[in-house]
């Protein structure tokens, strides 16, 4: 079951992030993650299709890789996933990091993912789901709808032993 934590004050921990992609926009790192150290949570929001980088096949103006979210073990992730698409479908999903294959990646963690990430969320719609950060390890942020993830639209999502969380590119 899918569920949705709400009420805690968030601080960002993280700095903005320079621009970067081949429209130089993106999104600033405060709005892509806020932290809870108290409640150990990780507020994320992806922005499918946010920029016209990588063709719009990316979150929040990143793809191919050029953004890595760090979270420490154990933490939970609350993940906002808003598709800024007009005209097409996406999903986002935490995915074991093996080569890209057109059916996508097994899913690195329960319930990491939008609800049936194949065939996406449609244009303009946004949805939430939340999983534990449960194994250390580097993971890929990835639309799984049949060859995105190949267009370029993934990024890097790594669990680290301890810290804080981060955004970097």
């Amino acid at each position: 079951m899918r569920r949705v934590i709400a009420g805690a004050a968030l601080l960002a921990f993280v700095p903005a992030l320079a621009a970067c992609g081949s429209s130089g926009e993106t999104v600033k790192a405060s709005s892509i993650l806020k932290a809870d150290p108290a409640a150990r949570t990780v507020n994320l929001l992806l922005v499918a299709s946010a920029t016209s980088a990588e063709g719009g096949f990316n979150f929040d103006g990143y793809g191919s890789g050029t953004m890595r979210v760090r979270v420490p073990v154990g933490w939970r992730v609350v993940v906002t996933c808003k598709n800024a698409a007009s005209d097409l479908s996406h999903s986002c999903a935490i995915v074991t990091d093996v080569p890209i294959v057109p059916t996508g990646a097994p899913l690195a963690f329960r319930d990491s993912s939008t609800p049936r990430p194949r065939s996406g969320t449609p244009p303009g719609a946004t949805t939430v789901f939340s999983f534990v950060a449960s194994r250390v390890g580097t993971y890929r942020i990835a639309c799984l709808v049949s060859g995105h993830e190949a267009d370029g639209m993934w990024d890097w999502f790594q669990v680290t032993p301890g810290g804080v969380p981060s955004v970097h590119h």
